[in-house]
């Protein structure tokens, strides 16, 4: 988990041309970020997933431990035949909303724009990013909560992501899902979501 400055942050997404929502007048417009580690290992709560926006004419940060990869179960054990999804970094401009995740509990969800996966088929339980098994389209890439406690060996469930952005304690994801709320009450349901790599900020 890296944690860079708001500043650097803000530098990486315009040097991409990536839309970061920056008025100050304008309270609860999420910016919300994964930052993938570039070791690139599974079954490891090692990235970075931000929250930041604009409240009483000041910036909000928040960094919490994640995972933008598929854990190692289903690396092994694709629930298609395709393979495995890994999400694209890349950014997905009103592709997400609060809805049922698996219609167990609320999460942000894709719902609304599609999203480009590489599609990893080799069972061998490590990350194969292939750009000629890229596809795009709806396929559930949601962000949603991992384990009670933050130790992701203890009472995580190996099936705990087929592709999805997953926190890597459900207390922050309490937490990320308020802000959510309200930026649901201050725009409605349309969430956009931006992934980056650590190398993006070296």
């Amino acid at each position: 988990m890296i944690k860079p400055s708001l500043e650097k942050i803000i530098e990486v997404m315009n040097s991409k041309g990536y839309v970061v929502y920056d008025n100050p007048a304008i309270e609860w417009n999420l910016n919300i970020i994964g930052i993938r580690n570039k070791s690139l290992v599974p079954d490891k709560f090692d990235d970075t997933l931000i929250v930041f926006h604009h409240f009483m004419n000041d910036w909000h940060i928040t960094y919490y431990p994640a995972t933008t990869d598929p854990s190692i179960h289903y690396l092994k054990k694709p629930i298609t035949k395709k393979g495995t999804a890994i999400l694209l970094e890349g950014q997905y401009k009103g592709a997400y909303q609060i809805d049922k995740h698996n219609g167990k509990y609320y999460a942000l969800c894709q719902r609304i724009e599609m999203v480009s996966v590489y599609r990893d088929n080799d069972k061998n339980g490590s990350l194969l990013m292939d750009d000629s098994t890229i596809e795009k389209g709806f396929f559930g890439i949601n962000i949603h909560k991992g384990p009670k406690n933050g130790d992701w060996g203890s009472d995580n469930n190996p099936r705990y992501s087929a592709g999805c952005q997953v926190f890597a304690d459900s207390r922050h994801f309490k937490d990320f899902m308020i802000k959510c709320e309200n930026g649901r009450k201050a725009f409605g349901n349309k969430f956009t979501y931006t992934l980056l790599n650590e190398i993006d900020f070296e």
